[in-house]
């Protein structure tokens, strides 16, 4: 069969292809290859084996709220993960959740001090009172 593929021809023969044995296939050791994307170069070795991606790790994933999986993730696996998380009071969440806060203002407290800004500074040391 004649075909013609972007302005080349050449001859096609579906019997000739059709072999009792699997391609074997057959590398040649070559040298690596140097190149450069944007400006970073990195090379790459022919020679090397291709690594197996479809042992990538469980993973849990969250896209927009709706959980998912990668590789045998369950929600059971979640389960499992969150419960620790669960246990803590929410005295204890609040209390962390106070001392982020103090500690952020605080922040933000020595910043305006430093910049000379007394508004603000006057501001900050009234929420800081709120907190405490």
């Amino acid at each position: 069969m004649k075909l013609l593929y972007r302005g080349v021809g050449y001859d096609y023969d579906p019997q000739a292809v059709r072999s009792d044995r699997p391609w074997n296939r057959v590398r040649a050791a070559r040298a690596g290859y140097t190149l450069t994307y944007r400006g970073v170069s990195y090379s790459i070795d022919p020679n090397q084996e291709v690594p197996d991606h479809s042992a990538m790790p469980v993973a849990q994933l969250t896209y927009r709220g709706v959980a998912y999986g990668l590789n045998g993730w369950t929600p059971a696996a979640v389960a499992e993960t969150v419960a620790p998380r669960a246990a803590r009071s929410r005295s204890e969440v609040a209390a962390a959740h106070r001392s982020n806060l103090y500690r952020n203002v605080q922040h933000r407290l020595q910043v305006a001090q430093e910049k000379g800004d007394m508004a603000l500074v006057r501001l900050l040391e009234q929420e800081l009172q709120h907190i405490a």
